[in-house]
């Protein structure tokens, strides 16, 4: 195998493309034409050796392609028989499922990655043997139920298998697909796949014993259906985190091939217009969830397209795992990135988990979360989890984050500092679905009218999944721009007017600037005497004051050094 995994890597590294060949599956019957089985299988035991095998599940596979091809790498049009009799030599045999007890798909998958075999329907098994390959393994009748399944898995696989990843994934269909993407990562990866409901105490009880054998700091990929909470509880009590790649039927498809195409690249903070900072006004942003989750990552590219990106002030939750399992995605998101979108790492740093739930894994947590947020650029972070306290918090804020988002949805409150650190915790102060625009528009000017402080932040959070285009978002923006009341701002211009240290930095920028120009000499001791008192507010964590003397700053020397609309730093 071609696939490095060091320990300080959360996902490994598989060895670059040279040539793809693609395969059209768009289509194929998922339902009743299963030879794309023993397809993806063969193309994990390919891709492990140097990735050669692109499958199209969908129009967005299609989509994505043309940033490999932009890249370079050669691409080729095949099909699936073709594919079978050029690669069907990485196979020793085949293993059969048994469709009655549809969990064995998940053990077969497991097992095609030791044993290096494709996986087959009982339909296909004379296809099978024309292939010229023997059965390794037949699961039909073997076992009762999902539980008998995994125990058996359990016993004889999970010894001989890397632990450092855990993939829940859905082997039967009743509404929906199965899972169909990511089985080729599975098996390249020689990692256990599993459907174990957590909520069923005798399957709980195994699953705890997965989590509590992998090592810190390890992944789960996603969860089973309706289960988020009490799996995300569950891994961050064994200091473990999830990282969503399961779960869709298509989607993080061909991530044997985006994790070998090597690209360096960070996320970039946008630009700061001054000339609107630390005015009496309300200023708002909006924030899009989901970042955390791989799925969401590559269907952002929907929305990243969408004409009206680039005139709505987005904050962007997305991975830094991204880094490792698809750094060309991530390349474009950064490089393609206006003056209006921010970048923020979905919950709670680098992975999602409770903080609240375990507090003893924190600092073991935060050492891997801090060098993936640092070399990705990230400098803002989402957390999550119940009762959250001063205990966990001050210790995120100690990484060189410039402001931690707190909770998913709109908690109609707004930023605030704990005690002993300048960096600002967000709340969501109030929550925006497609539909809702002059509703949303109605609360923010309740808002306005309540509350007096000035300047005053909202966020404005946007649930991904709610909405089909951004349309929504610039109806808003269109009122509230019209709307005296307000300023919109980008989210990193959002967190300048709340973290007192940063903006005191950003604050001495703008005196040498005020300085370089020639400003007259009463704006820069005024300048000079506010950027002193902050720094006196700041040495004795008198946050609030600290941050008046910086709004004076952005007020007194923004619109003087800056024309609106244009940006610095």
């Amino acid at each position: 195998m071609n696939i490095s995994w060091p320990r300080d890597r959360v996902f490994p590294q598989f060895s670059e493309p040279k040539q793809l060949e693609v395969v059209d599956l768009r289509t194929i019957d998922f339902r009743k034409n299963w030879r794309w089985l023993p397809l993806i299988i063969l193309q994990g035991l390919v891709n492990r050796e140097e990735p050669r095998i692109y499958l199209l599940l969908s129009n967005r596979d299609l989509d994505l392609l043309k940033l490999i091809e932009k890249h370079a790498i050669k691409v080729i049009k095949s099909d699936l028989n073709e594919v079978f009799e050029k690669y069907i030599d990485y196979a020793k045999g085949y293993i059969v499922f048994d469709p009655d007890v549809p969990d064995t798909l998940n053990v077969a998958n497991t097992l095609s990655g030791l044993v290096n075999a494709i996986v087959v329907s009982p339909i296909d098994i004379e296809w099978g043997e024309e292939q010229g390959l023997k059965c390794l393994e037949d699961f039909r009748g073997r076992f009762r139920s999902r539980l008998e399944v995994y125990e058996w898995a359990y016993r004889e696989l999970w010894p001989k298998i890397d632990k450092r990843l855990l993939a829940p994934m859905k082997p039967y269909s009743d509404s929906r697909l199965i899972q169909i993407a990511f089985r080729d990562y599975v098996t390249a990866t020689k990692i256990f796949a599993h459907y174990l409901d957590p909520r069923e105490p005798k399957e709980r009880e195994l699953f705890c014993r997965l989590l509590k054998e992998m090592p810190d700091n390890s992944a789960v990929l996603g969860w089973y259906e309706g289960s988020e909470h009490i799996t995300v509880r569950l891994a961050s009590e064994y200091r473990k985190f999830v990282v969503v790649v399961t779960g869709s039927p298509f989607l993080t498809s061909n991530l044997t091939v985006w994790s070998g195409i090597r690209v360096e690249c960070r996320y970039p903070l946008p630009p700061v217009d001054f000339s609107k900072l630390g005015k009496d006004k309300v200023y708002v942003t909006f924030y899009m969830n989901d970042g955390d989750n791989i799925q969401w990552d590559f269907m952002m590219k929907d929305f990243w397209e969408d004409p009206d990106r680039g005139k709505i002030p987005i904050a962007w939750t997305i991975s830094p795992f991204l880094k490792d399992l698809a750094p060309l995605i991530m390349k474009y998101y950064a490089e393609t990135a206006s003056s209006q979108d921010t970048f923020v790492s979905g919950p709670s740093g680098a992975g999602y988990w409770y903080p609240n739930v375990n507090p003893d894994y924190v600092d073991t947590f935060l050492r891997m979360s801090r060098k993936y947020l640092e070399e990705s650029g990230l400098k803002f972070t989402e957390i999550l989890g119940e009762f959250l306290d001063g205990e966990s918090l001050p210790k995120y804020a100690e990484t060189g984050l410039l402001a931690i988002k707190l909770g998913y949805r709109g908690m109609d409150i707004f930023p605030y500092h704990l005690k002993d650190s300048p960096v600002p915790v967000i709340p969501g102060a109030v929550e925006f679905w497609e539909g809702e625009e002059d509703k949303v528009y109605g609360w923010l000017k309740a808002i306005a009218t309540v509350y007096k402080k000035r300047p005053l932040h909202a966020l404005i959070i946007c649930v991904p999944w709610r909405y089909k285009t951004l349309k929504p978002l610039k109806i808003v923006a269109d009122k509230l721009s019209s709307d005296e009341d307000f300023v919109l701002v980008n989210f990193h211009e959002f967190v300048a007017m709340l973290n007192p240290v940063y903006g005191l930095a950003l604050c001495k920028k703008l005196l040498e600037e005020a300085k370089k120009r020639k400003l007259p000499k009463e704006i820069v001791s005024e300048a000079e005497s506010c950027i002193s008192r902050a720094e006196e507010f700041c040495s004795k964590k008198e946050w609030k004051e600290a941050l008046n003397q910086v709004n004076k700053v952005y007020r007194l020397l923004g619109p003087r050094l800056f024309s609106a609309g244009e940006t610095a730093v």
